[in-house]
Formats: structure tokens, sequence, C-alpha cells
């Protein structure tokens, strides 16, 4: 009931995580001092305006812990406080870290994760190296987390699903899906991974939500990935946190004219680890399994399927009417079918109508 208590304070918009933190070690609890008297309130030395917004909030909703309860419980969310056992001990180290959060998932709080980050508007470049990392970093036992935005997060997110765990840090309430084409991912990511947030459940997200988001994507992670990201990128923000959490910071270099790169490209400049694929980030952390074996997914074909797949390329793309070319019992509308399975299993990745392998055996 005490993490309750301090996800209600925190349903006032402008009552924030410092001055949660200092009423509860003021009262001794989230619960006595949601029934404190207004002027020992006032007496406690958390900032006087967040003070008066908690008071005019809790005489308006002076039921709130108990609505909260139930709605949690008919919603199917978990609610995690600072001081429970299933707290991510890496995100207490952020000196800024939430003290409570939403999620729907399985938390699994010692697991070893890494951020992929990026542009909203990214290129097939950016795209493709998203899906490829986020699935080879998943294969190797590492769980991805992003931020469910449209662009590098989403691919990010769907790579890591076809070979392992993801965590989605939301920038708005759990409740609220955004963006909303992402409803059937976060719902795979919720069944397989954590969609998580410490907004209120039904907020809508705004521009001072995701700076705020990206503090705990980077405070998750042992290393933080940024795939593609302009000058001015939301990417660059969480690549700063994870520097000031002390965490390792990645990025894959890009055209030097590239706008999407030059993001990336000024932090490689900085001082930023520059990597061209998963194996660098595993070898970084000597996780030796992916440099013995690049198994990222097993899949089962059979007949034609099978042979196209044989023939496709690890490392170049090839292009249907090639393929035509190597296979004489194949038509092209079969192939078409063939391709369109082999996408949907995750073994090739398509560019232009190009395709190569996915999985390196």
């Amino acid at each position: 009931m005490e993490k309750y208590y301090m996800a209600a304070m925190g349903g006032a918009e402008g009552f924030g995580n410092k001055s949660i933190a200092a009423l509860v070690k003021y009262f001794g609890s989230a619960k006595a001092a949601w029934f404190a008297d207004a002027g020992d309130i006032l007496k406690s030395g958390a900032r006087k305006n967040a003070l008066e917004i908690f008071l005019a909030w809790r005489k308006n909703h002076p039921d709130a812990p108990e609505k909260l309860i139930s709605f949690c419980d008919r919603q199917k969310i978990n609610l995690c406080s600072i001081a429970d056992e299933d707290y991510p001990p890496i995100l207490k180290e952020a000196k800024d870290h939430p003290v409570f959060f939403y999620y729907r998932g399985s938390l699994e709080p010692l697991a070893e994760r890494v951020g992929i980050v990026g542009t909203r508007n990214n290129t097939p470049y950016g795209q493709n190296v998203a899906l490829e990392l986020g699935e080879e970093l998943a294969a190797a036992g590492l769980t991805v987390v992003s931020g469910a935005a449209r662009g590098i997060d989403t691919f990010a997110h769907r790579g890591a699903l076809k070979s392992g765990r993801t965590v989605a840090v939301m920038g708005c309430g759990i409740n609220y899906i955004f963006p909303r084409e992402n409803k059937k991912l976060l719902e795979e990511i919720a069944e397989r991974g954590v969609v998580m947030s410490e907004f209120p459940p039904q907020l809508k997200p705004n521009q001072g939500t995701f700076p705020q988001r990206n503090r705990i994507i980077a405070g998750l992670c042992r290393g933080v990935i940024v795939v593609e990201a302009g000058e001015k990128s939301g990417a660059l923000i969480t690549s700063d946190l994870a520097l000031d959490y002390n965490r390792d910071v990645f990025a894959i270099p890009g055209q030097i004219y590239a706008e999407k790169s030059l993001g990336c490209n000024q932090l490689i400049r900085a001082g930023a680890t520059l990597i061209k694929n998963a194996r660098d980030v595993l070898k970084e952390y000597n996780i030796e399994k992916a440099e013995s074996e690049e198994i990222i997914k097993q899949v089962e074909l059979e007949g034609l399927a099978a042979k196209v797949f044989e023939i496709i390329p690890r490392d170049n793309y090839i292009t249907e009417d090639e393929i035509l070319m190597k296979l004489d019992d194949i038509n092209p509308s079969e192939l078409t079918d063939i391709m369109l399975e082999l996408d949907m299993k995750g073994c090739v990745v398509e560019e232009a109508g190009r395709y190569r392998k996915a999985i390196r055996n």
C-alpha cells in the first residue's frame, strides 16, 4: 500500500520526485506524509510552491491512493517503488532516479541492459542498423532498452523481439498509446519484456515528458548506442545523461554530409566509442557468445523457401530478379510470396527491393 500513496502524490502535476522523496524522508513513510497535517507538511523543508501544489491536489483527491489501487488492478498495471526488491539496482545509481514507476511485463531487475536510441525520422540505413543491433544484442542475452517512439526506437524494439527481451520506457502514461501505430508492438513488449512509465497512466505526452523519460533509459543501461541523430536530436539528451551517469556511449558513424548522422559523428569526435555492429559492443563487454557464434534466430524452412534462403547472401544484397536467374523451379509470383514469408519470419533484411540474410550461421 505504501507505494500507492507515493504514486498518489505523483498525481499532482508539478510535485516531482525530489519533493516526494523529501516528504517521505521527513515523515518516515508516504502514508504518513499523505495524512499529515498541512502545517506540518509546510514545515518539511521541501519547496513551498511544490508543497502547496500537493496540498491542493490532496484536498481535491482525498481517496486517490485507494482509487489508484483499484485502477491498477482493473487495468493490470503493476507499480514499483524505490523500496521494492524488484526495483532495478542500476537505476538507483542515477542521481535523479524515479521514486516509483508503473509497468506491464516482467522487470528482471538484474538484467544486463543496453539502450538503443536515435531519430524519429530515420533513413533506411538507420532502420537496418537498429533492427540488426536489437536482434543481435538480444540474442546475446542483453536486454534492449528504448523509448517506443517512431523511427529508431521502434526498429530497435522490433529487432530485439525477434530473439530476446526489450524494455520500452514511455514518454507518456502507460495507458496512453503513443504513437498509435505502436499499439501491437507495445502489447508484444509487455508479453516478452517490460513497458514502463513514471507518469500517471493516462497522461498524454508533451515537450517535457520525453527528456524526463530519457533519463530512465540512460539510468537502466550499462551503455547507450546512438544509431542516427541530427545535431539537435533528442537522442543526444539520452547520450548526455548516460555520460552523466557514468555509462558507456556508443555511436554508429554515418556519411559526413548525412544530416541524420551529424549528431552521431559529433559524438564520435567528442569521444564516444565508434561501433559498426553488435559484435563491437559485445567485445567491449567481453561477451564471448557473439564472437564465436552469431546465430540470431533459428527458423524452420522447407521446400522452395529453404532453397531461396540458401542463395541469399549474408553481407550484400540481392534482387528478386537475380534470385530468379539462379533458380529454375520457381516463378515470380511464388518468389514474391516466399520473400514475404522470409521477411515476416525475420530471416531477411529488405532495402529498396533488395535482400540479404538477417540470420548469420
